[in-house]
């Protein structure tokens, strides 16, 4: 299995392009996919340099219903219009943000479904991609691990609720095709928490090894250089990660680099950055 960053925050060439969005490349079993979209058109850009062929997707995966994960949905359609979409029903939603009196739009996805019916499965908690992948949502609910933002709302009718990210999915990958030798775990932001991600998984598939997670952890504040969770919550997270016995920890995008350095604090060489353009091999 090959997994190859398309497009996120950092690159290791300035021959690709950045944004703050993020897309994966996934190869297993014959099959292509991508998790995440994008921001908008730059992963298309990426994609030709890197000889990654769009045109050829079965499948791209909105792991929640923000603009970083689903601005290049409209340009991968054009290019491959039978390519499916997979996102969780609660994705049809309408997420915004409160900075005052003002709410500004953080997804347009509902309008995407409308425009691409056809392309869209839309699941409620548990979905098959292809053999060997699944897409899941959060079912410990240990909130305490949540990464969550007070201004985020969802607009219902004339009002407006507090968006608890039930529109979140993130995939689990077995790239041997023997569910014994382990998967792989994909995740977006990781609202949820990586802990809630982790044991999901071991309640599904029992004590499998988790060899590897790849996923964003919503750490990074309005710049890279600052952080929205304590050092608290860090520890928590990096103990728990080291008691649930994974593998490496790939992250990327929403994590920020202050976050990341101070995760790293704890994870050490366990706990490491998938730039734009990097690829993993399991």
């Amino acid at each position: 299995m090959r997994i190859i960053m398309l497009i996120e925050n950092t690159a290791v060439s300035q021959k690709l392009l950045v944004e703050h969005g993020m897309s994966l490349f996934l190869e297993n079993g014959g099959k292509y996919c991508l998790f995440g979209a994008g921001a908008g058109s730059k992963l298309i850009n990426n994609a030709k340099r890197m000889s990654i062929p769009l045109e050829n997707m079965n499948a791209v995966i909105v792991p929640h219903n923000h603009f970083s994960y689903t601005g290049g949905l409209d340009n991968l359609i054009q290019i491959n219009p039978d390519i499916k979409v997979f996102a969780p029903k609660a994705a049809d939603c309408h997420p915004v943000k409160k900075k005052g009196p003002f709410f500004t739009p953080m997804g347009n996805l509902s309008e995407k479904i409308k425009k691409h019916r056809d392309n869209f499965i839309l699941f409620n908690s548990f979905q098959q991609v292809f053999d060997g992948f699944f897409l899941m949502k959060d079912e410990i609910k240990d909130k305490s691990f949540y990464v969550l933002d007070k201004s985020q709302r969802l607009r219902q009718g004339e009002g407006y609720v507090n968006d608890e990210l039930d529109h979140e999915c993130f995939g689990v990958v077995f790239p041997s095709g023997d569910r014994r030798k382990g998967c792989v775990i994909l995740g977006g932001c990781a609202h949820c928490g990586l802990p809630n991600m982790i044991r999901t998984v071991k309640k599904n598939w029992g004590d499998i090894p988790i060899l590897s997670i790849v996923s964003g952890l919503h750490f990074m504040g309005d710049s890279p250089k600052k952080i929205t969770v304590d050092q608290d919550f860090i520890r928590r997270t990096a103990d728990e990660i080291k008691g649930l016995n994974v593998g490496a920890v790939y992250t990327c995008h929403c994590t920020g680099l202050k976050g990341y350095e101070e995760l790293k604090g704890y994870l050490g060489t366990q706990l490491q950055y998938l730039q734009t353009g990097e690829e993993l091999s399991f």
